[in-house]
């Protein structure tokens, strides 16, 4: 189903759009999403209250044990992976690339802030190289790209011949990206007492996909399958089409992920589940899998559910009109 609404652009992000491209006008989405623990059937998950835009996620949990003696389980927040051998030589961008912490993770437990604990670990396919990484100086994440340039320079031949033969770097003169997969997570143990509500908000940057989107593309039934976009939706898309500034008609489409599946972990369904989209701009179209979609401002919409057991996660697609901000690095 698609919300959508009159008035000017949604502006976020950093780069130009310019013209009709092919794979350096668009990347992919990197998958984010709520809290994990391991399956914990002693607390159920009261409410959950997600707001989503192009610039932040933030979200807001009321947990309740349901045992009479306190738990102490321990609560993750896996940072989405980072795949060289595809992100190096992609044109996305990552909020805060120069960060280990690179979507700017916050969280907070009863409203006071916590410091979790940052796991990182890098692999080439399945073999662990963290090891081989530290021993060179070279960032975990990939896309580091300033700390990775600086630690090459201190790299001999000889060792740079051991991490090209490990799958570290190309085997070809002159290119110097890293290939490994980094994973990271924040962690932390969290008690939860008997008898009363623990209230855990976290709020982090998504790093969101962009595309530049025509009238043939958005009306491609797998297209519109993907995200829901609906006949309303598609006619407001071609009215957007209608008032682009740019000759070739193109808009820019972004799309935020958001994983709610993992909610599943939890002893009960969500009580109450509360989704709010922030398109920014009035003008801006906006189009997710839910129905029963309804608008509470400007340029807001809002689902809600009741018992909610989550089987799909979410992929919020903005439509705007061009030229503009794309996020290309």
């Amino acid at each position: 189903m698609v919300a959508r609404f009159r008035s000017a652009a949604l502006l976020l992000a950093v780069a130009l759009f310019c013209a009709p491209a092919w794979a350096n006008d668009s990347a992919a989405e990197l998958d984010a999403g709520g809290l994990i623990l391991v399956p914990e059937p002693g607390i159920a998950l009261a409410s959950e209250d997600l707001s989503i835009s192009r610039a932040r996620i933030d979200v807001t949990y009321v947990f309740r044990s349901q045992v009479e003696a306190p738990r102490t389980v321990r609560i993750a927040f896996p940072l989405p992976p980072i795949d060289g051998r595809v992100l190096s030589f992609s044109a996305l961008k990552l909020p805060q690339p120069e960060r280990a912490n690179f979507v700017g993770f916050t969280v907070t437990v009863d409203g006071h802030p916590v410091e979790p604990e940052l796991e990182e670990r890098a692999f080439v396919g399945e073999r662990e190289v963290t090891d081989l990484l530290r021993r060179h100086g070279l960032p975990l994440n990939p896309l580091r790209v300033s700390e990775l340039v600086a630690a090459q320079k201190q790299i001999d031949t000889a060792a740079w011949a051991e991490l090209v033969k490990a799958g570290l770097f190309p085997d070809a003169e002159g290119m110097t990206e890293g290939l490994w997969r980094s994973e990271a997570k924040f962690h932390w143990l969290q008690t939860f007492p008997p008898g009363k509500d623990v209230r855990i908000a976290h709020s982090y940057a998504p790093v969101s996909g962009f595309h530049v989107l025509d009238l043939k593309e958005a009306s491609r039934d797998s297209y519109r399958a993907t995200y829901c976009l609906d006949d309303p939706g598609l006619a407001a898309i071609r009215r957007l089409h209608a008032r682009a500034r740019n000759a070739s008609g193109y808009l820019r489409a972004f799309v935020v992920p958001y994983i709610v599946t993992t909610a599943r972990n939890w002893a009960s369904p969500i009580g109450r589940f509360t989704l709010t989209v922030d398109k920014g701009i009035p003008e801006a179209i906006v189009s997710f899998c839910r129905t029963g979609i309804r608008k509470i401002g400007p340029a807001t919409v809002r689902w809600e559910a009741r018992d909610y057991v989550p089987d799909q996660d979410l992929r919020v697609l903005f439509v705007l009109p061009g030229p503009g901000p794309m996020g290309i690095r």
